[in-house]
């Protein structure tokens, strides 16, 4: 994570050269003799960027479709939480040494959960649901909260106004390419993947909650329940990745079998083939 804050100018590091925080050159120390040197065609590179529910998206095609067209039907599916009045006051930072689609799959089926965290959250059972647009989602059912450990009751009542649906357990979903929300009847807590290598990853993991209930004066002692299980059941995540990727190196790696309950790993699988170059 590269940090947050605000500032009315960039500067480079390097040459400190300055930049406006629109993007426009500011200052060039030593450049006056510079030939030919326009201080309009030397500002920063511009890279699209867009807007939902308080959350920002980049990216580098240009002819990438709008935000909206590739969130598709998942406002609407999460229009009952109102994610744009939640706060986000807690994350995270982990390196996982394994590849970023790993991760990603990782989220999208609970295969492993009754194993790898058999001693926290536990088993769980989910559903996958259609979507319209470039996401996938699945929910794991529960009729509590599922973002703090079993035997302690949530501490914060479910969001006013739930659909019945929402109300039926946890939306875990992925965004592609790299970004994931999971969405319980309390709170959301999201991830942000950036490949770094092909057996390096840099894994955000943030938490947000209703503005109202961040308000009251007991929220942080409320709220610690939260933060100790995202990080808790990341880092058992991230532990089993690592180990899998170790495994994929290996000379004598032949791929399995994938169970019945591990459609969207397929699924992001196919994602990620139909927007490989064709072979030859």
């Amino acid at each position: 994570m590269l940090g947050s804050g605000n500032s009315k100018h960039l500067v480079c590091p390097y040459h400190a050269w300055s930049y406006h925080t629109d993007g426009s050159l500011l200052g060039c120390p030593d450049m006056q003799a510079a030939v030919d040197f326009e201080r309009v065609d030397n500002g920063l590179i511009p890279i699209r960027m867009e807007t939902w529910a308080g959350f920002v998206f980049i990216t580098f095609n240009a002819d990438a479709s709008p935000l909206l067209d590739t969130l598709g039907d998942l406002p609407d599916r999460l229009a009952s939480h109102r994610p744009d009045d939640m706060v986000c006051t807690w994350t995270v930072t982990l390196e996982p040494r394994c590849n970023w689609k790993l991760i990603l799959e990782n989220a999208m089926e609970t295969y492993h959960t009754g194993v790898v965290h058999r001693a926290s959250v536990g088993s769980q059972q989910s559903r996958t649901l259609e979507t319209r647009g470039d996401w996938k989602c699945i929910q794991v059912t529960s009729g509590r909260s599922i973002a703090t450990l079993p035997g302690t009751e949530p501490p914060f009542p479910p969001i006013e106004g739930l659909d019945e649906d929402a109300l039926q357990g946890t939306y875990f979903t992925v965004l592609h390419p790299t970004c994931q929300f999971a969405v319980a009847q309390d709170c959301l807590w999201w991830l942000n993947v950036t490949p770094v290598a092909h057996d390096h990853t840099v894994l955000e993991i943030g938490g947000c909650f209703p503005r109202a209930v961040t308000e009251a004066p007991d929220f942080a002692a409320k709220a610690a329940p939260y933060y100790a299980r995202w990080e808790l059941v990341g880092r058992e995540d991230v532990g089993i990745l690592e180990h899998q990727q170790r495994a994929l190196g290996s000379a004598a790696y032949v791929p399995g079998r994938l169970s019945w309950r591990d459609d969207m790993v397929q699924a992001l699988g196919q994602w990620v083939l139909d927007r490989l170059p064709t072979p030859g």
